[in-house]
């Protein structure tokens, strides 16, 4: 039998139900919290009405939001959609509302990027084709048995296992071998008072991360696959996420949602807790699993693998630095990849025939989160700078000039200029596939 065979075997064999089924549950619930915290902090209103622009994805432009009421409206479903998702009602319609809201409003704006809710969306995804809905729900369940196919659980771990996979490859660099960076960077934003500090400020606890950090993501693939290893593994990527969601306040839910997404590398029967409560696999049940698969289904997660695979790669083909100018880094799990301090960020606005000058004040055109975008990223900056000429020439300044002085260290190295202080950026071209002039090359 070759090994093609035998892993097509591996994943029509049967496993419980149960495990995927809990999955579904803790999901839907991290996607209420989720959602209602941006209906909680007014997501609508910082990012679609405050804002004076949006910067969308290339090839995306048209793509515009919503009036703000029914932006609104759409978090509202979203909640409701985790809801049913949760209890396993019409989950597979509401996985896919679900992925399909989060995506409409995820993809309006370059600035409201963010793996975490990048995976939570291809989660959500993934779950519309699972049976995830026939265990520990309130709808009836149809399957004649407790088992499921193991790629059912399998696509939902190999998903997740890409964001510790691509994690390391960021990692095979200088940066982090010979710099330490982030990893020095966020050492010393550790306050000394926390747990954390003792791993961190020393030299030793500071090689530990770096080794550690890229071990325990290069090797995810053998320590959560590899049965003899995993009941050990679990205690180390626990504590590795839990520290994580310690030190960064910006990920959210996204530590919690890898340790809880640990269960997808074990069987029900492998796992203590779930043994006592719910019924285990016997040759009965593995006798009534059917390991069928649609066409449309094994076509869709083939291309969608495929996908997951090679697109992430892009950046290392495009002509520009991709640590540096961040092209090529979304939808890649760089996760928390570069550490930048500023030294000056400010956009100059010149009347070159009245020889008047006067620095933008960036709080009433943008948010912060966008301001902070437009940092390193130059199709963001580009954006900015269009809508600087358009309010220019409706304030009879058609010849202004925009002079961008952003100043940054990259992981530890001097501060530089990230784009030529000498440029009008409001005569740039952009374009991913073209080497960018009007940005300073990296001093490395």
């Amino acid at each position: 039998m070759t090994i093609y065979n035998k892993f097509k075997n591996w994943l029509s064999a049967p496993v419980n139900g149960h495990v995927i089924g809990l999955f579904r549950i803790i999901y839907g619930l991290f996607m209420i919290k989720e959602i209602w915290r941006y209906i909680s902090d007014k997501m609508v209103k910082t990012f679609f009405v405050d804002p004076k622009v949006n910067f969308p994805y290339d090839g995306l432009e048209w793509l515009k939001p919503m009036s703000a009421s029914s932006l609104e409206l759409i978090l509202k479903a979203m909640v409701f959609c985790a809801v049913l998702i949760t209890l396993g009602v019409v989950m597979k319609w509401a996985a896919r509302l679900f992925a399909l809201m989060y995506a409409y409003i995820f993809l309006l704006d370059t600035s409201l990027y963010n793996n975490h809710i990048y995976l939570f969306i291809l989660l959500a995804v993934l779950l519309s084709f699972t049976d995830a809905d026939q265990f520990l729900s309130l709808r009836k369940r149809k399957l004649p048995g407790i088992a499921v196919p193991r790629w059912q659980q399998f696509m939902l771990g190999a998903q997740v296992m890409c964001v510790y996979f691509f994690a390391s490859l960021v990692k095979m660099r200088a940066d982090w071998w010979v710099l330490h960076e982030p990893v020095k960077s966020i050492a010393a934003s550790i306050p000394e008072s926390s747990w954390l500090a003792p791993l961190y400020k020393s030299e030793m606890g500071l090689n530990m991360m770096v080794y550690l950090g890229f071990g325990l993501d290069f090797f995810a693939p053998l320590l959560l696959w590899y049965k003899p290893l995993r009941n050990w593994a679990v205690i180390p990527f626990a504590l590795f996420h839990y520290s994580n969601s310690q030190i960064f306040g910006d990920i959210g839910n996204f530590p919690f949602m890898m340790m809880a997404a640990l269960i997808l590398y074990f069987e029900m029967e492998e796992i203590p807790f779930l043994k006592k409560w719910f019924p285990v696999l016997d040759k009965k049940n593995r006798a009534l699993a059917s390991p069928v698969i649609g066409n449309f289904t094994r076509v869709f997660l083939i291309l969608y693998f495929t996908f997951q695979v090679l697109f992430p790669l892009r950046g290392l083909f495009l002509p520009n630095d991709l640590d540096y100018t961040t092209i090529g880094n979304r939808f890649s799990w760089r996760v928390k990849a570069d550490s930048r301090v500023v030294e000056e960020y400010k956009f100059i606005l010149k009347d070159p025939v009245s020889g008047r000058e006067g620095e933008i004040n960036l709080p009433t055109k943008v948010n912060n989160v966008q301001a902070q975008a437009m940092l390193y990223d130059p199709r963001s900056i580009r954006r900015f700078a269009q809508l600087i000429h358009e309010q220019s020439v409706k304030n009879n300044i058609p010849n202004a000039q925009l002079i961008g002085k952003i100043k940054f260290s990259l992981n530890g190295r001097p501060a530089q200029y990230f784009v030529d202080p000498e440029v009008d950026l409001m005569k740039v071209e952009y374009s991913p596939f073209k080497r960018l002039e009007w940005v300073v090359p990296l001093e490395r």
